[in-house]
């Protein structure tokens, strides 16, 4: 591959992959649905992760029951679609929840954002638990879980408006965002609402993104312009620090707006959670996204590794192209630091450096339906 100098320090893109149109997508969602049925413990009733690293399938039980919780939602998507599966999303919802019976913010939130699509009850027990989780000081709570937080209310509140406390623990959140994690300038979010500024400030992709849907699923529902203007404004300046693949890098310099460090690229963001969240900004302005869309998608298979990271016979997807260790560490302080400093990272991205994690969790499949089924004419 021919070397492209730049700032980003990536190779120029070569070869091509396969037609993103709304077959493809039809065959990834399906594809999706196979996995998770394959990753489904009956005994458990609950969904989990698989490893390929060792040259042969392994279950991994890593956050079985949040990914069980956080899949029921893609799942009865596709079903509510037309798709056909063994796996009931109301069961799923409710035994996760069950199993992992926890006051986390980000579990109950979930759930909540989950019940809001599949309506089993769940909502009802977790509306207070999760209002109540919120009812402290919120500074030292990840964004990502800040905003699915408000993804959930305001589903909840698009689907039962009387709730006051719903509402103002809603706005509470979108104030948040907009006023204490938002920089203007960088058009991204910061890791945290408060702290040390080298802890808040070099923020992750999850960050990002989940802020640009929950803020556009904010807007839509109450119709705040102003939400739904940032939610557009910051998917725009992640769509322009894409690298020369259209991979979506992972730490970000929040107040600068530009690239802390560029790996892992997880496939979760190329073909999920930056597509749901680019509907999401569709659903509230009307912008469509089609070219990001399909470039995004179009990474699995035309990346800097050459390599298909979707296997078909074993339908799954896998996780990411990262740097080998030690150089992961050594980038990922490096960039840290030379962000914070004002500097870009001194590390420059080789492929030689370069390793694909051959696991998939479910949740990753069941984003792929919440991202896809229903919406594969959104490629144009």
């Amino acid at each position: 591959m021919k070397a492209m100098l730049g700032a980003r320090g990536a190779e120029a893109p070569s070869g091509k992959a396969p037609t993103i149109d709304a077959a493809y997508l039809d065959d990834l969602v399906r594809l999706s649905l196979t996995g998770l049925e394959r990753m489904y413990d009956p005994a458990r009733e609950a969904l989990f992760s698989v490893t390929f690293e060792r040259g042969r399938r392994e279950t991994v039980e890593h956050l079985g029951l949040r990914y069980t919780v956080m899949s029921s939602l893609g799942i009865h998507q596709a079903k509510a679609a037309g798709y056909a599966t063994t796996l009931d999303a109301a069961r799923l919802l409710q035994s996760g929840l069950a199993q992992h019976d926890s006051e986390d913010i980000d579990h109950l939130a979930m759930a909540l954002w989950a019940d809001a699509h599949i309506d089993c009850g769940v909502g009802e027990k977790v509306v207070p638990r999760l209002l109540a989780a919120l009812d402290r000081d919120l500074d030292g709570v990840i964004g990502r879980v800040l905003a699915w937080a408000l993804t959930a209310l305001a589903l909840q509140h698009e689907r039962d408006a009387g709730d006051a406390k719903v509402k103002a623990a809603a706005t509470r959140l979108r104030d948040l965002g907009l006023h204490r994690c938002w920089h203007a300038e960088g058009g991204l979010f910061d890791h945290f609402a408060g702290g040390s500024p080298f802890w808040r400030t070099q923020a992750l992709f999850s960050t990002q993104i989940y802020w640009v849907y929950a803020l556009a699923t904010y807007g839509r529902v109450f119709g705040d312009a102003e939400a739904a203007g940032v939610a557009e404004r910051a998917a725009d300046q992640l769509i322009a620090l894409r690298d020369p693949f259209h991979g979506w890098p992972w730490r970000y310099d929040a107040p600068r707006g530009r690239v802390a460090e560029r790996y892992p690229v997880y496939s979760v963001h190329q073909d999920a959670m930056a597509p749901m969240a680019l509907h999401a900004v569709t659903d509230a302005t009307g912008r469509r996204f089609d070219r990001a869309l399909r470039e995004s998608v179009g990474w699995l298979h035309r990346n800097e590794l050459g390599v298909d990271l979707v296997d078909r016979d074993e339908a799954v997807v896998f996780r990411a192209i990262r740097r080998v260790f030690p150089l992961n560490r050594a980038a990922y302080g490096l960039g840290w630091a030379a962000a914070f400093a004002g500097a870009r990272s001194p590390v420059a991205d080789r492929p030689w450096a370069l390793r694909v994690n051959r696991t998939c969790r479910p949740y990753h499949l069941g984003w792929i339906l919440h991202a896809w089924a229903g919406r594969t004419d959104r490629v144009g």
